[in-house]
């Protein structure tokens, strides 16, 4: 009977312990992504610096990172310099060379390279058919 009662008593705490690991994993991953949202502008913004800034390992943090969120911290790191960029590019007249600039990527066509490859249209074709679908939404409005 008592055997028993340690027996659940140990299952609970490590359930406990396994759950406040798991809260501290996402809490981290959270804190990362924030600080990626925040810096992906920066050019030499790296998972090195990003696993610092959360005090893990870089091979750790890659490994929970890639956990946590079913992708990679390139694939996070990407995905938020090429929301940006079609902000910019929807919103303003900059140059691609300048769009490429403020989302962290010094080679413009490099730049273009990644657009293509994740949207399917270079910068300026996406440019043009926002355009495009904004000039036919304030006509039908």
């Amino acid at each position: 009977q008592i055997r028993a009662e340690v027996k659940n008593l140990f299952a609970a705490l490590l359930a406990f312990r396994d759950s406040q690991a798991n809260n501290n994993r996402t809490a981290i991953i959270n804190q990362a992504r924030t600080y990626i949202d925040r810096h992906f502008s920066d050019a030499n913004l790296s998972l090195n610096e990003v696993a610092a800034q959360v005090n893990f390992s870089p091979n750790h943090f890659s490994a929970v990172f890639s956990e946590e969120t079913g992708g990679t911290f390139r694939d996070y790191l990407t995905g938020a310099r090429l929301e940006q960029a079609r902000k910019l590019l929807r919103s303003t007249r900059l140059k691609c060379s300048e769009v490429a600039f403020q989302c962290g990527y010094n080679d413009p066509h490099y730049f273009s390279m990644i657009f293509r490859k994740n949207t399917g249209q270079t910068p300026q074709q996406f440019r043009h058919e926002a355009r495009l679908k904004t000039q036919k939404g304030s006509q039908a409005a």
